[in-house]
C-alpha cells in the first residue's frame, strides 16, 4: 500500500513534535471539536471512548476531574 503525500506529511510533523507541542495540539484539536457541544454531548463523547478502549487510566481520570468540579461548584 503506497503512503500517499498527505500521510507523508502528516507523518513527518507528528514526529518532528515533542511530546509537549504534540500533547498541546491535540488539546486545541479536541476544544476545537468540542466547542459547539453541549455538556451532555461531551458526556456522550466520553461514553464512546470508554466503549471503545480500556484505557482505565483515562476514564479514572476523567470521572476524578468531574466530581473535583462538583463538589467545587456546590
Amino acid at each position: 500500500m503506497k503512503i500517499t503525500k498527505k500521510e507523508t506529511y502528516i507523518n513527518a510533523l507528528v514526529d518532528s513534535m515533542s511530546l509537549e507541542d504534540l500533547q498541546q495540539y491535540v488539546r486545541n484539536d479536541m476544544a476545537d471539536f468540542l466547542c459547539y457541544c453541549s455538556e451532555s454531548e461531551v458526556v456522550n463523547e466520553f461514553l464512546i471512548k470508554v466503549e471503545h478502549t480500556t484505557d482505565e487510566q483515562f476514564y479514572n481520570k476523567f470521572v476524578k476531574q468531574i466530581r473535583g468540579k462538583l463538589i467545587n461548584t456546590n
